[in-house]
Order: C-alpha cells, then sequence, then structure tokens
C-alpha cells in the first residue's frame, strides 16, 4: 500500500475557513470519485506559526504508485479536479510515501 500526501494551501484572499469548506466540502465529493482509492484523510491545519505555509494535508491510500497516477489521470475527475482547483488552492506539494507507524493512534 502505498500513500498520496498533498500539501495544500488556500488560494491568495481567501480565509482559511472558506478554503477548509471548499476542500472537504465541494473537493471532497470530486476525490472520492477516483478509481481504487483505498483510503481518504484531511487534516486541516488548526494552529501554525508566523510562516505559516500549508492549510490542509490530504492523505489517499491506493494500492500503488501506479493505481495513484491512474486514478487522477482517468475521466471524469481529471477534468472535475481541472475545474474545481482554481476554485480554492493556491498551491499544492505532492509525496508518494510509505507509513512506518510507531506508535498507532487511539481508535
Amino acid at each position: 500500500m502505498i500513500k498520496r500526501v498533498s500539501l495544500v494551501k488556500r488560494k491568495e484572499g481567501m480565509s482559511v475557513e472558506d478554503f477548509h469548506a471548499h476542500w472537504m466540502g465541494p473537493h471532497l465529493e470530486i476525490v472520492r470519485q477516483l478509481k481504487n482509492l483505498r483510503g481518504l484523510r484531511f487534516d486541516p491545519v488548526v494552529e501554525a506559526g508566523p510562516d505559516r505555509e500549508w492549510d490542509g494535508i490530504g492523505e489517499l491510500w491506493f494500492d500503488s504508485v501506479e493505481d495513484a497516477r491512474a486514478a487522477f489521470a482517468a475521466e471524469p475527475v481529471k477534468s472535475l479536479l481541472g475545474l474545481d482547483r482554481p476554485k480554492f488552492l493556491g498551491g499544492n506539494q505532492v509525496y508518494f510515501v510509505t507509513e512506518r507507524t510507531i506508535i498507532p493512534p487511539p481508535s
């Protein structure tokens, strides 16, 4: 299993509250349509230092990097994301990672 991690920030002039509402509302409904999506978690930033760079972290689980890339390239999601991102997204960075849990979070 692989995890796709996205660091996301709001577009200029948008409030954090409006960004989170769109990201975890209309945008989430598009992301849920990704083929072969095995897990999904959105982590909104609730507090950051004075040089705040990111407003949230998205975590998406797939069986492989290839499955993730195929999911984001497939229609209609590819077009829907292309139309949606400019509405709220000011920037992002994407990483593919594996997890090494040392202390599991409470369930």
